[in-house]
């Protein structure tokens, strides 16, 4: 009998090693953002079943509603801490991350942040515990932005932000790399997000010889119709947040315009993880849906756990990524290391313009990344 109590009390402590890990995964799964959101839940359903029949693995996603809006996802990430996730993944929107981001750390969760931009740096004192960032960050998109500008020998630029959260985001960044890169930024020229006409703005920056645009989608979509209304003939480059294939579709003035994006929207030569990519392909061709950076960001959720898990098991799946180094995901190649978590490599990312329903090029992605 006491054979066999010990033998049950053995079980119950190694249960979370052959049980699997189980992670929370927030998505808009109701609202304006619920088809976005259920696309990318279907795909992380088939990844997993994909990292289960190769590799063995036992990754069980529980999904949790945001809606899109900040407050729920500080609920969502509740609920999955009281249903036992061993690690929250999310969310969608950028202006969800800080309150999501809090709410995590706060709890004590391993998250993997797949949208906004968190910095380590203010929490020196306080270590921010285990954090990941998958995606294109605001920092590698500056990156990639001002190596292409160079390239094309523009040197002298103008940014056009938005008065938000965003917006200051990106001048910070902006203004961090531009000597870098040999850029001075000549004029900044500030605007709201719900203004519907930015006209002035582009007439003061019309002496540079390329401008920058800081803003979230709908805002950039103002700026890109006011250049097609007053014919500016003004190079203008906008961030990664416009490059969902879904809203580049609804907003014509945005055809033709260079952005920034990830290495996922290359067509060839692209430095992603081929498993996952495969899974990626025969997905489009039996439902047909549009790139979304979102959605590969959030598959690199999946792959860094899966990595983490394969090198030291479900419990140090943490430790086992922080020790990995290269990681090949579906945006581009990332390096993590202990002192930096945020590690998407700036050459997987390029500059690219939309038109006749394709991706194509300005600045490629580099192809020898390493």
């Amino acid at each position: 009998m006491r054979f066999v109590l010990v033998l049950i009390f053995f079980l119950l402590l190694q249960m979370p090693a052959w049980a699997g890990l189980k992670i929370g995964v927030v998505l808009p799964l109701s609202g304006k953002e619920a088809r976005r959101g259920e696309t990318i839940r279907d795909f992380l359903l088939e990844l997993n079943q994909r990292f289960y029949l190769r590799h063995g693995l036992h990754l069980k996603l529980l999904f949790y509603d945001s809606k899109g809006k900040p407050s729920r996802a500080v609920k969502a990430v509740e609920d999955a801490f009281f249903d036992g996730v061993r690690v929250i993944v999310g969310p969608l929107k950028p202006e969800c991350a800080p309150r999501f981001y809090e709410k995590a750390r706060s709890l004590g969760l391993p998250m993997v942040v797949t949208a906004g931009e968190i910095n380590p740096m203010k929490y020196l004192r306080e270590p921010p515990g285990p954090i990941f960032r998958t995606g294109v960050s605001s920092r590698a998109a500056v990156k990639t932005l001002y190596r292409c500008l160079k390239r094309r020998g523009y040197h002298r630029v103008g940014l056009l932000l938005t008065n938000d959260a965003f917006g200051r985001e990106g001048e910070k960044w902006l203004k961090a790399y531009a000597t870098e890169y040999a850029i001075k930024i000549v004029t900044k020229r500030y605007f709201g997000v719900h203004d519907t006409d930015v006209t002035v703005h582009l007439q003061a920056l019309l002496s540079c010889e390329a401008v920058i645009c800081w803003a979230p989608p709908r805002s950039s979509f103002v700026v890109a119709r006011n250049l097609s209304q007053e014919a500016f003939n003004l190079p203008v480059f906008f961030s990664h947040l416009v490059a969902w294939e879904g809203f580049l579709r609804e907003s014509q003035g945005l055809y033709g315009r260079p952005f920034v994006g990830a290495a996922f929207l290359a067509e060839d030569n692209a430095p992603v993880d081929p498993e996952a990519l495969a899974v990626w392909r025969s997905f489009v061709n039996r439902y047909d849906v549009l790139r979304d950076p979102a959605l590969a960001a959030f598959a690199d959720a999946l792959i860094f756990i899966k990595t983490g898990a394969l090198r030291a098991g479900y419990r140090y799946w943490v430790r086992g990524l922080e020790k990995t180094g290269l990681v090949r995901g579906l945006t581009g190649l990332y390096f993590l290391s202990t002192d930096d978590h945020y590690g998407l490599l700036p050459g997987s990312v390029g500059v690219f313009r939309y038109q006749w329903l394709r991706y194509e090029p300005v600045c490629a992605p580099q192809a020898g990344v390493l």
